[in-house]
């Protein structure tokens, strides 16, 4: 946790110089756990940006435009209520831990001013938002704790609000800490007895100390008196904090608030990417595995209706040997030509054998019916299995949320997940484009709405098409009308091998031809065609 205590109080002095005696101008909801605070202070427009996510909390000023259209809930119109017109008094840090109260000069209903208290606490899935009255009882909370749910602590509208305790050390009561430092500890036991300290910062005292127990309070000393410089690191673990902690690939900010609207931003967006992928790929794989277990069903069901013949035969027999059959008979044994074999036919006592044939004439022209409707489904049946195998290929392949967000709205579009209310206007597929060392585009659809964009809308008759023989892939479009050249012909060959399930093989078979020569197979989903007149080109896909 990046975020520790320390890390906030000084986060809360920086809010407190940007913010104090501004006023709240509007509160929004941005999503189910995020906030944002729109604050006037001196003639400027500040945003501080609240997020109550267990895995993304964070407070801080930001620069980035959200949309407002989600639907706000209970407790934004409560803090809209009560907050919205209200003046920042200040801003800290509570218990030298991660809760951070912001007290505020508002107005009640009866026109009189009164003083409310909002306190973040910052605990992973603990994390809350509190707003307290003059007297610190609680008004409402986004998380309520009722006192039967096991927990040492209880939130609820009325009560007196007191600051989580945990009975460790102050980080700067410096002579308990020298006294706690003087035998050998582990980063964990840093983190469990120093309040407000996380593993980044106690690994750190440690790797200074060379962990050594007599360096130790004094690599704790010399940590906690570095100067404030706001810092991140990137590469394959990004980490961030508020002091210059690491060795190498350092971007320094700043403010706090700058280096957590950076990192939030960038681990928002792999969040959401997380979040959808999820999603959809538990989505498509269940209907997969739903359509694969209805074509089982619809085989067994064909093969059952198939054998209506019976039936006709048992009304053949009926009409042959009419005569020697009475009203009130249950069943007759008869011989048919058609078997040759004798065959026992269950009869209505209250039919004669005309009536009693015409029941089994009926029963087969019924079932002669369903072996058409049931053919008719398996046949959509099997186009949906490959469908959602494609599918599961594109997701599997796919980090990007824009590309994910056109897979969500294709299953919208063929009627799998039902449609969401939204106000934005249709926009162009995200496809991806190239450019070869003869300066000719190459574009390149990494999903059937794009593929099918690319290939049967946006590309000219006589430009290229290139696509990995015989199994789902990207459709890559050249744009040219010329004849291509090696050079260009390999790129997009290798493009189209890379972006298909053969990207790990070697010798892979890509066709091209001119999209004049591309069908759409109709009547079928995802972005399946045919084609003529290709050539093939055998390609070692690499990086």
């Amino acid at each position: 946790m990046s975020m520790d205590g320390r890390f906030l109080s000084f986060l809360a002095q920086e809010l407190q110089s940007e913010v104090t005696t501004g006023r709240l101008q509007k509160v929004t909801q941005l999503g189910k756990t995020d906030f944002l605070f729109q604050i006037r202070v001196n003639n400027q427009n500040k945003k501080l940006y609240l997020s109550l996510s267990t895995s993304l909390s964070r407070v801080n000023l930001t620069q980035q435009t959200y949309p407002s259209d989600y639907l706000p809930g209970g407790f934004c119109m409560f803090l809209r209520k009560h907050l919205e017109g209200g003046f920042i008094d200040s801003i800290q840090t509570l218990s030298e831990d991660r809760i951070m109260e912001i007290s505020l000069d508002a107005t009640n209903d009866i026109g009189d001013r009164v003083k409310l208290y909002l306190i973040f606490e910052m605990f992973s899935r603990y994390t809350n938002l509190i707003l307290l009255d003059e007297n610190r009882q609680i008004l409402n909370a986004f998380k309520h704790v009722s006192p039967f749910d096991a927990s040492d602590r209880t939130i609820a509208n009325g009560i007196v609000y007191e600051v989580p305790q945990d009975n460790k050390i102050s980080p700067n009561d410096l002579n308990a800490i020298q006294l706690f430092l003087k035998e050998e500890r582990t980063y964990k036991d840093l983190v469990e007895h120093i309040k407000g300290i996380s593993p980044l910062f106690a690994n750190y005292v440690l790797r200074t100390a060379h962990h050594n127990p007599s360096m130790t309070y004094q690599s704790y000393v010399e940590a906690i008196n570095l100067p404030l410089k706001p810092t991140i690191i990137l590469g394959d673990k990004t980490e961030f904090y508020h002091l210059d902690i690491f060795s190498k690939n350092q971007k320094y900010f700043d403010t706090l608030s700058e280096l957590i609207d950076f990192y939030f931003t960038e681990a928002s967006a792999l969040e959401r990417v997380k979040q959808i992928h999820k999603y959809l790929n538990g989505f498509v794989k269940r209907e997969y595995k739903r359509k694969k277990n209805k074509l089982e069903k619809l085989t067994i069901e064909l093969k059952q209706a198939l054998e209506n013949d019976i039936w006709r035969i048992k009304g053949d027999t009926l009409i042959t040997y009419q005569n020697q059959i009475q009203r009130g008979d249950s069943s007759y044994k008869g011989f048919s030509y058609e078997l040759d074999s004798e065959i026992e036919i269950e009869l209505d006592r209250l039919l004669n054998p005309i009536q009693n044939a015409n029941k089994y004439y009926t029963k087969y022209k019924k079932q002669k019916t369903a072996v058409a409707h049931i053919e008719n489904q398996i046949s959509i049946t099997k186009q949906e299995i490959a469908y959602f195998r494609e599918l599961l290929d594109q997701i599997e392949e796919t980090q990007s949320l824009n590309d994910l967000n056109e897979i969500q709205e294709e299953l919208i579009e063929n009627g799998y997940l039902s449609k969401k209310k939204s106000n934005k206007s249709k926009q162009k597929p995200n496809y991806d484009s190239y450019t070869d060392e003869l300066g000719i585009r190459i574009l390149v659809g990494k999903n059937n709405l794009q593929n099918n964009f690319l290939t049967h809308k946006y590309a000219h008759k006589s430009h290229w098409w290139f696509h990995v023989k015989n199994q789902t892939g990207s459709h890559v479009i050249v744009w040219s009308d010329e004849e291509l050249t090696e050079p260009t012909i390999r790129m997009a060959a290798m493009l189209a091998a890379r972006n298909s399930k053969s990207r790990h093989s070697s010798s892979v078979p890509v066709d091209y031809t001119r999209i004049r020569n591309i069908k759409k197979v109709p009547g079928t989903l995802g972005s399946f065609v045919t084609y003529t007149n290709q050539k093939t080109i055998y390609i070692d896909p690499e990086e």
